[in-house]
């Protein structure tokens, strides 16, 4: 599994799994190609935008994921889990 963006994360960013966990995460130094990155990350893993609202703010979070990102993770997060294996039927 590939590291989250933390306060630690990079500003020197080459790649998401190869930040120095000294540095922190300037979106401005990001390149497009390290910004999809993190986006198809946060596509797959919402936690990830989750860890970047708590370390940066919802605005960053926004400008990195993108509004639809950010808005369908909270979604899902107010879903909560659904429990497929629940039978009706039985006590």
């Amino acid at each position: 599994m590939l590291p989250t963006p933390r306060p630690a994360a990079a500003a020197a960013v080459l790649e998401p799994e190869t930040a120095d966990v000294d540095q922190e995460l300037v979106l401005e130094d990001l390149t497009p190609d390290q910004v999809r990155d993190w986006r198809v990350r946060a596509m797959k893993d919402h936690q990830i935008v989750f860890d970047h609202i708590d370390s940066y703010g919802e605005p960053s979070a926004r400008r990195l994921f993108s509004n639809q990102l950010v808005d369908q993770a909270q979604h899902h997060a107010r879903l909560g889990h659904l429990n497929l294996g629940y039978s009706w039927g039985q006590s």
